[in-house]
C-alpha cells in the first residue's frame, strides 16, 4: 500500500515530536489529532472555543493539502477534557463549522486529560481523497 505523508506549512513541525500530521493511504486522508496550538506551539486560548476553533483551523490547514475542505469530512473523533462542562461550548464551535447536511459522523469523548498541559481539545479527523 502506498503512504504519502502530510506535513504543511503554518503547522507544528510534526516531525520534531515524533508524528506525521497526516497519512494519505487507500484514498483516505487520516489526521493525527490536532489541537489548538498555531504553527509556534501557542495556544489560541485557555478556553474551548478557542482551542476548538484553532484545531479545526489546522484541519482546515491538512484538508487544503489534498484540496478537499471541511465539508468532504466524513468523521471526527473528538477528545473534549470536562466534556460535561465543556459540551456546549464545542458544539457552539461544531455548529459554525459543519451547518449544512450531510453532517459528518462524530464519536465525542471525554478524557481526563491530553498529551500536554492546558490541551482542552483534540480532533482526528477522516476524510475520502483521490488515490
Amino acid at each position: 500500500m502506498a503512504r504519502r505523508q502530510l506535513d504543511p506549512d503554518g503547522l507544528i513541525d510534526a516531525s520534531s515530536i515524533g508524528y506525521s500530521h497526516g497519512i494519505v493511504a487507500d484514498g483516505t486522508l487520516y489526521m493525527s489529532g490536532q489541537v489548538g496550538w498555531d504553527e509556534s506551539f501557542e495556544l489560541a486560548g485557555e478556553d474551548v472555543t478557542a482551542q476548538t476553533r484553532q484545531a479545526f483551523a489546522n484541519v482546515e490547514t491538512l484538508l487544503e493539502e489534498v484540496d478537499r475542505s471541511l465539508a468532504d469530512v466524513t468523521k471526527v473523533t473528538a477528545h473534549v477534557v470536562e466534556l460535561h462542562a465543556n459540551r456546549d461550548a464545542f458544539f457552539e464551535v461544531w455548529n459554525d463549522v459543519f451547518s449544512e447536511p450531510p453532517l459528518p459522523c462524530l464519536t465525542l469523548l471525554g478524557p481526563q486529560q491530553l498529551a500536554q498541559d492546558g490541551l482542552l481539545v483534540e480532533l482526528e479527523v477522516e476524510a475520502p481523497v483521490d488515490r
